[in-house]
């Protein structure tokens, strides 16, 4: 159950994605310096609202990322990413 270290998020706007990237790109969260910027486009329909950040710190749970992303716009989906042989 813990955190690789990295997540997406995918906004509604492109417009909240971009003020996400400003905003939060090099915030330093506990001993962690996270990165967020846009991912490859899965389709036209999230293009330029998908977020990619990595360097989560490992205890940071779903509902935190939500959290911290949420003041930025109305979120499609998130998710972190976690160790498939432990959880």
């Amino acid at each position: 159950g813990q955190s690789l270290g990295y997540g997406f998020v995918n906004y509604i706007e492109p417009k909240d994605a971009e003020k996400a990237i400003n905003t939060l790109n090099g915030l330093r969260l506990q001993t962690k310096t996270i990165k967020v910027s846009y991912a490859r486009p899965s389709s036209a329909s999230i293009r330029d609202a998908n977020l990619y950040v990595s360097g989560l710190p490992k205890t940071m749970t779903q509902k935190d990322l939500e959290q911290l992303f949420s003041q930025y716009g109305r979120i499609i989906t998130s998710r972190i990413l976690v160790d498939q042989v432990t959880g």
